[in-house]
């Protein structure tokens, strides 16, 4: 496997409204429908005022396996104070609070 891709809708009134897509891929070597790029995101917004934007990661291919994390993980490290101070039990994103880095 080279890439996958997941796909997450939101409806309204049965019709999709707001679509996040990943895409996780080891090499850019694919199907030429996949339309990955070399870092970073890629955001269209279908509206009234489209968009099409390419937010790239300043951090050289080499370093990316080491700097990626930083991407992914910070919401999930960052709640681990709250989840500590919290009653024990399950707990989803919805019954946490805002989480942001606590500095200092």
């Amino acid at each position: 496997m080279a890439a996958q891709r997941i796909t997450v809708s939101g409806l309204r009134g049965g019709r999709p409204l707001l679509r996040f897509r990943a895409t996780w891929y080891c090499t850019t070597d694919l199907d030429r429908a996949w339309d990955v790029r070399a870092t970073g995101w890629h955001i269209t917004v279908d509206g009234d005022a489209p968009l099409d934007i390419d937010l790239r990661f300043p951090v050289p291919l080499d370093r990316m396996a080491a700097m990626s994390p930083s991407y992914t993980a910070n919401r999930a490290v960052n709640a681990v104070p709250v989840l500590c101070e919290a009653s024990p039990g399950i707990r989803s994103t919805a019954d946490l609070p805002h989480i942001v880095a606590r500095l200092g």
